[in-house]
């Protein structure tokens, strides 16, 4: 079990778990039960029909094969161990104050985790993280736990970032949980006497201000100037020291540290960025993961992993004779093209443009909902005194080229700035000035957004001029496409890989794509993504991979809107 630092303030003795709770935020319910400690055994012990029901996945419904996405993201753990989780901290404290755990709540069915509340009987409260097993490997779950907690310790002690601070984790099983978990602090609206809100509560991409929605615009840009402060010096995901191999324990991560506690603390070792750990590469060193010293070789990674993963897979014999496996090999030779742009990633010119290629820390997941600010600024124009950024899962340093912009605000469609640019927009039909108020305000955001980067990172603007954005597009395609929901999924690489062709046309031929394809490949491309759009349209939840938050569920079935057929898939009536 890791400890990065013993409780200083909030020391504890040996705890007695008094109640145990368990809310349901999208039922609005509540579920209590009280247990006394001779129920809190081992994890094998099954025979509490209430402990079992704290462990399940609730918040939501898959329409196609919902047994088993649950079964994936089952939790249970040893709850019994906390107690020798807090007595280990409490032998690190130098003051002692008896205290107890009063209660556990379930707090968040997330997308990766589930998220536990624990409060204790002085007031103190703790957020316990425990990963869904889903198809991550064992290898996998660690590095990202590994590697999340060194980020977080990284810019707490290196940029004073506003980061919940890291209690106690453990990346294997093997401890008092019998889970890989961190134990966190917990920052509530009571934190510290701060009026704490979520950032997603000032957030209406739509329906505010150009003003209003630059102010959460401006927290975002704000959080980025410490995520990007450091140029580090290759291209994979942080971790401690010791978590990485010895070849690699002797490199710094980043140049001119003067600070000798800090020096040793940190070393960059393996990417943790999703794509890398998909199915089909579970084995440790199956492929190239990193750390790598050109932008050049970690593009090339981005290809190969794919191709490896796919070409592991289809090595299983009940793969290879399943529908995944009949359409694989048009998978792997769809990447291979693609590998054989990736060097067209990046052209000549940008290739002297040190500053967007640097290695730069990137967060996946930057957006208000992962933001927790104070809202005591006494400034209208600065209503956010401070502003905490949460779930670092999955970090990378990889180039800023390649980051993109934040999701919630990326947008790659046609840009209008005013309705006046719309000829007889006040007599368009609702749907088409919904369409294209939409529009407005994407490119608003979008626009807001890279004003205010080109004035806090002037070297790095570059990386959002209409050319980048233009070559940058497959490898954007590449790393969000998944393997596993419809075979035509690829079609959107494959068109991008096409599109490709054409910038010599829109660059005054300063770019050239070297990858080729027949006349029979893009007229069968085309035929393709007409059948992909109309296979999206009648696909419901295809953004959420079939899953329906379980209240929307409950009311869709009730409605008769959604209904069970005879191969107990749920299907969408209208």
């Amino acid at each position: 079990m890791r400890q990065v630092s013993p409780v200083s303030t909030r020391s504890l003795t040996y705890l007695r778990l008094l109640r145990l709770r368990r809310t349901f935020t999208s039922h609005s319910a509540l579920f209590s039960s009280s247990i006394d400690d001779s129920q809190f055994t081992t994890l094998g012990d099954a025979s509490n029909v209430e402990r079992d029901q704290f462990f399940k996945y609730t918040w939501g419904t898959w329409l196609k094969n919902d047994e088993a996405e649950k079964l994936k993201r089952y939790t249970p753990f040893a709850i019994g161990g906390i107690n020798e989780i807090i007595r280990r901290l409490r032998d690190q404290s130098s003051t002692v104050q008896p205290s107890h755990v009063v209660s556990l709540a379930s707090l968040s069915e997330g997308k990766y985790n589930r998220i536990y509340l624990a409060e204790l009987d002085d007031g103190s409260e703790y957020i316990l993280r425990i990963p869904y097993p889903l198809d991550w490997s064992r290898d996998a779950r660690k590095a990202r736990i590994q590697s999340e907690v060194a980020t977080m310790d990284f810019l707490r002690k290196k940029w004073a970032m506003l980061i919940p601070e890291v209690i106690s984790w453990c990346p294997t099983a093997d401890n008092p949980l019998e889970r890989e978990y961190i134990l966190m602090e917990f920052i509530s609206p009571k934190y510290q006497s701060k009026n704490f809100e979520n950032l997603m509560q000032s957030w209406d991409p739509m329906g505010s201000s150009v003003l209003q929605r630059a102010t959460v615009l401006k927290v975002i840009v704000s959080l980025m100037d410490k995520i990007l402060a450091t140029r580090f010096s290759a291209f994979g995901s942080l971790y401690f020291t010791d978590d990485v191999s010895p070849s690699l324990q002797n490199k710094l991560p980043y140049e001119g540290e003067e600070d000798k506690e800090l020096i040793d603390r940190w070393r960059i070792g393996p990417t943790v960025e999703k794509k890398f750990w998909q199915p089909g590469v579970h084995e440790t060193g199956v492929i190239d993961r990193g750390p790598w010293y050109t932008p050049s070789d970690y593009l090339l990674a981005t290809a190969t992993a794919h191709v490896t993963a796919y070409t592991n897979l289809l090595k299983d014999p009940a793969i290879a004779s399943s529908e995944l496996g009949s359409y694989l090999p048009t998978w792997i030779a769809t990447y291979r093209q693609y590998a054989t742009l990736t060097p067209a990633l990046i052209p000549s010119d940008v290739q002297a443009d040190s500053d967007i290629l640097s290695p730069r820390l990137h967060h996946p997941d930057l957006n208000p909902m992962n933001v927790l600010v104070d809202r005591s600024g006494n400034d209208p124009n600065e209503p956010f005194a401070s502003a905490y950024l949460l779930d670092w899962e999955g970090s990378t340093i990889k180039p800023f080229l390649f980051h993109g912009a934040p999701g919630f605000i990326h947008y790659r469609g046609y840009k209008i700035y005013k309705k006046e640019e719309i000829e007889d927009y006040d007599s368009l039909p609702p749907e088409q000035k919904a369409q294209i108020d939409y529009m407005i305000a994407a490119t608003s955001n979008q626009f807001s957004f890279e004003f205010m980067i080109k004035h806090s990172f002037p070297t790095l603007i570059n990386a959002y001029s209409p050319r980048a954005k233009l070559v940058t597009e497959p490898y954007s395609v590449a790393m969000a496409t998944d393997y596993d929901y419809h075979p035509l999924e690829i079609t959107d690489l494959r068109e991008a890989l096409i599109k490709s062709k054409h910038w010599s046309a829109v660059t005054d031929n300063m770019l050239v794509s070297p990858v080729n394809f027949t006349e029979e490949e893009i007229e069968k491309q085309a035929k393709d993504a007409e059948t992909w759009e109309l296979i999206l349209s009648k696909l419901p939840f295809y953004s959420t991979k079939g899953w329906v938050p379980q209240d929307m569920f409950e009311k869709y079935v009730k409605q008769g809107k959604l209904v069970k057929n005879d191969k107990g898939e749920y299907i969408l009536t209208s």
